[in-house]
């Protein structure tokens, strides 16, 4: 069953004051503590795509703005609509918290369905970290992890949750992919630029969360009968 579970938990990096024309803020920059990211899968689309994604979740839940079309572009509908929902609930109970950086991952296989129309993309995640800092819990760090990746009708590639791998789980070199073999992977990690101000979020309430637009209503052809 797909879910989300201690991978995805709602949290914010800072808004930027708009300008006086009122366009929206820019996008924070993403910087690197140490190398970016390489190998030979950071090149592969599907993992691309969950970069780009897990960057444009933390931009619009930071922003409490999910409306945007990186985030839309590469979420699926159903994801996103927990995403508004649960920071809809932060900001009404007063728990709101920031994003210091997107979630920390390094991709170690990609298997792609026989039909081309989505993947499932294997990583090993760090935990993130937010402000305020999380509470201690009995997850474990780091991780192995599924991703699934699904493509539109429009072309995109949408993360449309995570999915728990079979046991074993075999990499292509053979060894088995256990928590441990995470802990031997570095993870990159990096942070957003300038940092989240937790009280522009924290100031926002429950009606300021944007939404995405709604999808556009499916066409039909009428058939008009000859005379």
């Amino acid at each position: 069953m797909r879910r989300l579970g201690a991978l995805l938990a709602i949290t914010g990096v800072a808004a930027v004051a708009a300008c006086s024309t009122g366009s929206p803020p820019p996008a924070p920059e993403v910087a690197w503590e140490g190398e970016a990211p390489q190998g030979p899968l950071e090149s592969d689309p599907w993992v691309s795509a969950v970069r780009a994604g897990l960057v444009a979740f933390g931009v619009a839940a930071n922003s409490a703005d999910f409306s945007d079309p990186s985030l839309t572009s590469t979420w699926s509908r159903t994801q996103i609509s927990r995403f508004v929902t649960s920071a809809q609930g932060d900001l009404l109970h007063g728990t709101a918290k920031v994003y210091l950086g997107p979630l920390p991952f390094v991709p170690l296989a990609v298997e792609v369905a026989d039909d081309g129309a989505s993947a499932r993309v294997v990583v090993c995640i760090d935990q993130y970290e937010t402000l305020p800092e999380r509470h201690p819990d009995s997850s474990r760090w780091p991780m192995p992890s599924s991703l699934v990746v699904e493509l539109s009708e429009e072309g995109d590639r949408l993360i449309a949750g995570t999915e728990q791998l079979p046991e074993p789980f075999l990499l292509l070199d053979g060894s088995e992919l256990t928590p441990e073999h995470c802990d031997r992977v570095p993870i990159p990690r990096a942070r957003f630029e300038p940092p989240p101000d937790l009280s522009v979020l924290a100031d926002k309430g429950r009606d300021d969360v944007k939404q995405p637009p709604p999808s556009p209503s499916p066409t039909f052809a009428v058939e008009v009968p000859e005379r």
